[in-house]
């Protein structure tokens, strides 16, 4: 008669105890809202301060961070969760992270609705920035033409686009005057001294130049 081999030994039991044990730990614990994970090793527990098992206590998933806990010390985490996690929890000058947040709030504490309303205000002042910049190129009033663009956005800027110039092309609109524009100086060609851009004679040599461009008092005769 042949003996049955035995597929079980001790050490696969242990080995198996070892593996349940985190899962009965978690199933024991107190019912809480956030996802509960394992600790590292080297974590201490919030709210005692004492060191943790990695297979016996619990880190809970608190808006994004861990909070390594006691298994012993999770009720008194969730009595007293903002003392805690303010610990935790980044100091800001505008916004605080907020444990009764609703669940579309973001981590720094401003809801999505708060986000897309700020993203909505960014986005028209691009487009009203951009609008009032094409009014004035085109000789329109800067102020009415913003606010088109502001309020409406891509359409506003499209509608201030198509819109006729009231000035020709190259002339400076009202409101707005011309940047004087400086001439580089020409060397004379005899001695190499740098003259103004409009004199027909050289300082140093009085060698005779060609001037690239009218003087002033040309202008003004």
């Amino acid at each position: 008669m042949r003996a049955t081999k035995n597929f079980f030994s001790p050490r696969a039991g242990v080995a198996l105890c070892f593996l349940a044990l985190p899962l009965w730990a978690q199933e024991n614990l107190p019912q809480t809202p956030y996802r509960a994970v394992r600790p590292k090793p080297g974590d201490y527990c919030t709210v005692g301060n004492v060191p943790l098992d990695t297979l016996q206590d619990v880190a809970l998933i608190v808006r994004g961070r861990r909070v390594p806990l006691h298994r012993t010390m999770v009720d008194s985490f969730m009595r007293t969760q903002e003392k805690y996690f303010s610990q935790k929890q980044p100091k800001g000058a505008l916004f605080q992270e907020e444990l009764s947040a609703p669940a579309g709030a973001a981590l720094g504490g401003i809801s999505s609705g708060w986000f897309l309303f700020g993203l909505y205000v960014l986005t028209a002042l691009v487009f009203g920035g951009m609008s009032g910049y094409t009014a004035v190129s085109k000789g329109l009033k800067p102020i009415p033409h913003f606010f088109i663009g502001f309020f409406l956005s891509a359409f506003g800027y499209l509608y201030v686009l198509t819109r006729p110039a009231v000035i020709k092309k190259g002339e400076i609109p009202a409101g707005l005057v011309k940047v004087p524009a400086t001439n580089a100086p020409v060397s004379c060609p005899a001695c190499g001294y740098a003259n103004h851009p409009s004199a027909k004679r050289c300082v140093s040599c009085s060698g005779k130049l060609e001037p690239t461009m009218e003087s002033e008092v040309a202008r003004a005769i």
